[in-house]
């Protein structure tokens, strides 16, 4: 077993057998074998060290050929001298970068070619003999005339091997320190996980720079004693394509792609399909590493959808989570499985709250999640509160891992290491997630979440959902959050990829506005087009840079641009648009103009598609209520959003007055309202155990369900029990605070549980159903008649503090998170309802969760797949 980098390729360089090929074009490739490529890296070591390098200094590499990129990576490591691998860039900030991280660096030494080194100006400038420590690449890979000596053969396992700054480095770079015995750790691991061995054949378009192109496909396949391809990045970028055509050509069997790549395929894919006849065979392939964070599930199934016309397996794309401070990989999907797909909740996404698994994502509040799968060998992953608190599956927190692969801490930099890591030595990822069966799936990144009226909006949710509306023919967006110095609050900001002329932009961004606001509930207060996305070399956005430029005012000129067309077509349009009629038409347009900052609207256009939210219809409410009181309830917006039915709401409110909404109940025998003291207790409470718990999880998991659909299928199956008739109707808060919804089911349509649980899981949005204000139900719903109870299920966190629902529902049924299990409460109205019976009804309650956790139907449900 190797100590170190450089024992293992002595060795390969001793079999002869294997080596790298460096791709240039569709039929242009250099071959360099593992032995060859030990000698070249020993003649650019002696090189090296006749500039006077020896062990412990530093070498930046800024390189973009791979085969002398990695020639001097080999030097440096072979001869104890540490490698700083850095990407090649020409513009401004590629360049800044440089002097920024030599400035982190203790007087490094710097290997490129002279061009280059004409565009590193503030480079010679700002360091003292900056000159004599540039060394060009085409002096270093001559051959030596002097007698080559040996390795260092002082190198420990403990000692650095390379310096990774991440791809994503800006004002403040960290220099990761990765030493032998860190990637040796991650190396076999990742050989475990992936089942790689002698007879795969690894190829990549990854730069060298990365992380992933480094130690995943240069460094691994070394270890494996493989053969590997690498493509430059450069090459995939102009012809995607080549990428599949050469793993059919070199019978590829480890491939990578983060998910803009594979995106970027598909988008070439479709231009080239129909006009070529692709023959590739791609059954060899075992393991496609998605290694991007977060994962667009949608991606990854139309690209397997795409390419299984040519024999690629769905379990062939891994999904993986990584970074350069646990070398390159934490988690990676199992080998024989394939990936899984998390539908959650967005709005219970916060550290602490308990992901809400949902059955599919044909919803508007479902957030698609791919799991990463379990952490590797000698890796070990937990899930944390804001305090470093370790929290329970399924609940979702900071990131932070621990382990052999993990960097003991960042170069030269004290604070930001001890930044990194937590009291007991856990290193905090920055990232959020939740862990289920172990398996870790990752939610985002904490500094990208966007906070909004106290709710967290997912940036590449943002992107996602707005891609699906717009009519471009580049779907390509970057959200992030911009902070309104006015309001002194976070604002959701969109810049979309487009090249056409600003005023066709406006219906665009305008389709895009409704779309997100319609599914999102959010309302986004910067709609830009921009030419380019800002991303680093592995592909990820930038999101950073644009809430920086913005603030500068790079985009001022063309949103004032924007606002100007913006009011001459709302000009052009009000000649035609028919103006508010009368006193309560007049005055609700002030409102909602005042509120919606919109001038100019249709008297028929909707509220919430102009822009209104669910904090906005509490300030609609309370400005119509100051205008007529006690006209109008909260529930009625939803049922009247425009002007103009509101206004015929209004103007007929003289009409007698009654009570205005009538709510479902269940009929019960004459028994159950025989109302008795003796014995009641008038509210009962339960707690799930912890190891209930994870099986009740396992099961929503599996099925696809809500935790809180299981308890709403099951109260409506215990009622039906009881009840007089067939129909059964459960009133809900599970969808958010505020807003009650009836479940109403036929049992006599229902055959099984799983069809009731099913139904149970249909989320009902506005519109969709019925839907009442919990301040409009004491007041204006009837009261039950003889013989029916109104019921009711809901968190109880999201009771009101006061009145309402308490005093209104027969029957209640709520649950509260505690740690490791739920908390159930179960309240009756003992003016009306049995205690004793109350109490049977509870244990019923209870009973059949026991019995659906026992059901055979768990074993097949949790088998593995």
């Amino acid at each position: 077993m190797y100590n170190t980098l450089n024992e293992a390729l002595r060795s390969e360089a001793a079999r002869g057998e294997r080596g790298i090929t460096f791709i240039s074009g569709e039929f242009e490739s250099v071959f360099c074998s593992y032995p060859e490529l030990y000698e070249s890296a020993m003649g650019t070591l002696h090189h090296l060290r006749m500039k006077g390098i020896g062990a412990g200094d530093e070498v930046i590499l800024q390189l973009d050929n791979n085969r002398e990129f990695l020639i001097v990576f080999w030097a440096c490591l072979l001869g104890g001298i540490i490698p700083v691998p850095l990407s090649v860039g020409n513009n401004e900030e590629h360049l800044a970068k440089v002097v920024r991280i030599a400035a982190v660096l203790n007087n490094p030494f710097i290997v490129s070619d002279p061009q280059h080194f004409e565009k590193l100006g503030d480079w010679a400038s700002r360091f003292e003999n900056a000159v004599d420590r540039q060394l060009s690449i085409g002096d270093l890979m001559k051959q030596p005339e002097e007698k080559i000596s040996g390795e260092n053969g002082a190198v420990l396992p403990g000692d650095i091997a390379f310096i990774q700054f991440s791809s994503g480095t800006t004002g403040d770079p960290k220099g990761v320190v990765l030493t032998h015995s860190n990637l040796l750790a991650n190396i076999r691991a990742l050989k475990e996980r992936i089942g790689a061995g002698d007879e795969d054949a690894f190829l990549s378009w990854m730069p060298l720079t990365h992380d992933l192109g480094m130690i995943m496909f240069h460094l691994l396949p070394l270890f494996c004693g493989t053969s590997q391809y690498l493509m430059p990045t450069w090459l995939f970028i102009r012809r995607p394509i080549l990428w599949m055509q050469k793993a059919d050509q070199v019978g590829a069997t480890i491939l990578a792609s983060p998910n803009f790549g594979l995106k970027y395929f598909l988008t070439a894919y479709h231009k080239t399909a129909s006009k070529r006849d692709f023959a590739w065979d791609l059954t060899r392939i075992h393991a496609i590493v998605n290694g991007a964070e977060p994962i667009d599930v949608g991606v990854c199934e139309q690209f397997l959808e795409e390419l299984s016309p040519y024999g690629l397996e769905r379990k062939a794309i891994k999904m993986g989570y990584g970074m350069a401070e646990a070398c390159v990989g934490v988690c990676i999907q199992e080998q024989d499985e394939s990936f899984r797909t998390y539908y959650v909740r967005r709005d219970f996404l916060r550290v602490g709250d308990s992901a809400v698994f949902l059955p599919g994502d044909g919803q508007g509040d479902t957030l698609a999640l791919a799991g990463t799968g379990t952490p590797i060998q000698d890796c070990r992953v937990r899930i944390c509160d804001d305090l470093d608190h370790p929290l329970p599956e399924g609940t979702v927190g900071h990131i932070q891992i621990a382990g052999d692969n993990v960097t003991s801490g960042y170069y030269n930099n004290a604070e930001a290491t001890e930044k990194l890591f937590t009291s007991d030595g856990w290193a905090r990822t920055g990232d959020l997630g939740f862990l289920v069966e172990g398996r870790l799936t990752v939610t985002g990144r904490t500094k990208d979440i966007i906070f909004i009226n106290g709710s967290n909006y997912f940036p590449h949710d943002i992107e996602r959902i707005a891609e699906e509306c717009a009519d471009l023919k580049v779907k390509r967006m970057v959200a992030c959050g911009i902070y309104n110095e006015r309001t002194g609050t976070e604002e959701a900001a969109l810049f979309v990829q487009f090249r056409d002329k600003p005023e066709e932009f406006l219906t665009v961004s305008e389709q895009i506005r409704r779309h997100l606001n319609r599914v999102l509930g959010l309302q986004i207060s910067v709609i830009l087009p921009v030419h380019k996305l800002y991303q680093t070399t592995s592909g990820k956005l930038q999101r950073y840079k644009y809430a920086a430029k913005y603030k500068e005012g790079t985009y001022r000129e063309i949103e004032s641009e924007l606002a100007r067309l913006q009011r001459d077509q709302e000009v052009a349009a009000a000649l035609t648009r028919r103006k508010p009629d009368g006193e309560i038409e007049q005055a609700l347009f002030r409102v909602w103009s005042d509120l919606l900052g919109r001038e100019r609207f249709d008297l028929e256009d909707s509220f919430f598609e102009l822009g209104g939210t669910s904090m906005l219809v509490v300030q609609l409410f309370e400005r119509i209520e100051e205008l007529y009181p006690g006209v109008i309830t909260m529930t009625d917006i939803f049922g009247s959003p425009s002007v103009t039915l509101l206004s015929r709401l209004i103007s007929g409110s003289h009409e007698p007055k009654q009570t205005r909404f009538h709510m479902e109940t269940v009929h019960l025998s004459p028994q159950y309202f025989q109302a008795a003291e003796n014995g009641a207790e008038n509210q009962y409470r339960m707690n799930l155990s912890g190891t209930d718990r994870n099986r009740l999880r396992s099961l929503c998991l599996n099925r696809r369900v809500a935790e809180e659909a299981v308890y709403l299928a099951l109260l409506a199956n215990t009622l039906y029990e009881i009840c007089t008739e067939s129909k059964v109707v459960v009133h809900t808060m599970m969808d958010g605070p505020g807003w009650v919804i009836p479940f109403c089911v036929d049992f006599a349509a229902i055959d099984t549980i799983e069809e009731l649980l099913d139904l149970a899981n249909v989320k009902k949005n506005p519109g969709e159903a019925l839907l009442y204000h919990i301040g409009d139900i004491g007041k204006e719903v009837a009261r039950p008649k003889e013989g029916q109870a109104l019921c009711y299920l809901g968190r109880k966190e999201w009771r009101p503090q006061q009145g309402g629902l308490p005093d209104h529902f027969d029957m209640m049924l709520e649950w509260e998170e505690a740690p490791g299990t739920a908390v159930f409460t179960f309240g009756y109205n003992a003016a009306r309802m049995n205690g004793p019976r109350m109490r049977e009804l509870f244990l019923s309650f209870a009973d059949a969760l026991e019995s659906l956790l026992s059901l055979d139907i768990m074993a097949a449900e949790t088998a593995p797949q």
